[in-house]
């Protein structure tokens, strides 16, 4: 995914962006921890990346009638909070994809969703 032509692909297909989105929400611990470092690395690879972010999370969450970024905040709401690492990149994605917005009006659109 790192290389150049990986990652222009990735960023012309919204379908894999959504996919590793739905992953995030996976019961296995591993699993949403690979899927949250992919993303990681999509966001910070340009930050015109984070608009395509937002679009696949609204695209996966809408079609599941459930309010956008659900999988995330579900990973931030839990009680017991053993593994730190997962609570780290969670909150690192939701961070550098809101800095990676161009102005404030998006900024507000996607907090005031969550």
């Amino acid at each position: 995914m790192l290389y150049v032509d990986g990652m222009n692909g990735v960023i012309n297909h919204n379908e894999t962006i959504q996919w590793l989105y739905t992953l995030v929400g996976s019961k296995f611990r591993l699993v949403v921890k690979t899927a949250l470092k992919l993303l990681l690395v999509f966001v910070e690879y340009s930050e015109s990346n984070a608009p395509h972010l937002i679009q696949a999370v609204c695209a996966v969450d809408t079609k599941r009638g459930i309010k956008p970024w659900s999988n995330i905040m579900e990973i931030l709401e839990e009680k017991d909070g053993v593994d730190t690492e997962l609570l780290v990149y969670a909150m690192t994605l939701v961070n550098k994809t809101l800095s990676g917005l161009p102005d404030q009006d998006s900024f507000y659109d996607v907090v005031d969703c969550t």
